[in-house]
């Protein structure tokens, strides 16, 4: 399912990435790749989803977060 079904406090998987070269290379240099694992921080179902990845914390775009495939873990 796409991540931006995902409530927030939940952690995921990356499955799938449904997107163009461009938008792979930007989600890649935030840390967001297959099989990483994101923990969903804020998604109220308008704006910016923010998660956490490694050590960090990031925002991603509705349009973008509807191309990212994940998995509940």
């Amino acid at each position: 399912m796409p991540l931006t079904q995902i409530p927030a406090g939940k952690t995921v998987e990356v499955v799938s990435i449904d997107a163009g070269g461009g938008l792979k290379s930007r989600l890649a240099a935030m840390g967001v790749l297959s099989h990483s694992t994101l923990r969903i921080l804020r998604n109220e179902g308008a704006g910016r989803l923010i998660v956490a990845i490694k050590n960090g914390k990031v925002a991603i775009g509705r349009g973008a977060s509807s191309k990212i495939f994940v998995r509940e873990q």
